[in-house]
């Protein structure tokens, strides 16, 4: 019994309380938004909807696909300028780590200097609430 009572004051301490996006002081998570998104890694501007869950967004794609994404604010002054961070096939786990499948065209045939090549911008998205 002891033991349970130093393992759950630890595991409050380690879990992130759940916080809730904001704009305009309104909580929008859940919301499935209309928006353009912009991805840095392909320099493509898309019509997505995007739904907001603590501190991450979720862009879902017209054919289906969706990413996730974590926010670099929490509460977002302006709309139109709505900026995370995500790769494609990643999905966050923190701010600092993620996991998924890395995609790449040639990635067996590929020799080490063209796996260091790699856009420094790749995987920051900035969304634009329509």
């Amino acid at each position: 019994m002891k033991v349970l009572g130093l393992v759950l004051p630890a595991l409050f301490l380690l879990s992130t309380p759940a916080i809730a996006v904001e704009i305009n002081g309104q909580n929008i998570d859940g919301q499935k938004l209309p928006a353009k998104a912009y991805y840095y890694g392909t320099g493509g501007i898309y019509n997505v909807q995007v739904s907001f869950k603590n501190r991450r967004a979720t862009i879902y794609f017209a054919d289906g696909s969706q990413t996730t994404i974590q926010l670099n604010q929490q509460v977002i002054t302006d709309s139109k300028n709505i900026v995370g961070f995500g790769k494609l096939g990643q999905f966050p786990i923190n701010r600092n780590f993620s996991v998924g499948l890395v995609y790449d065209n040639d990635w067996i045939g590929s020799s080490s200097d063209q796996m260091q090549q790699s856009n420094p911008l790749e995987g920051f998205w900035r969304i634009s609430l329509d």
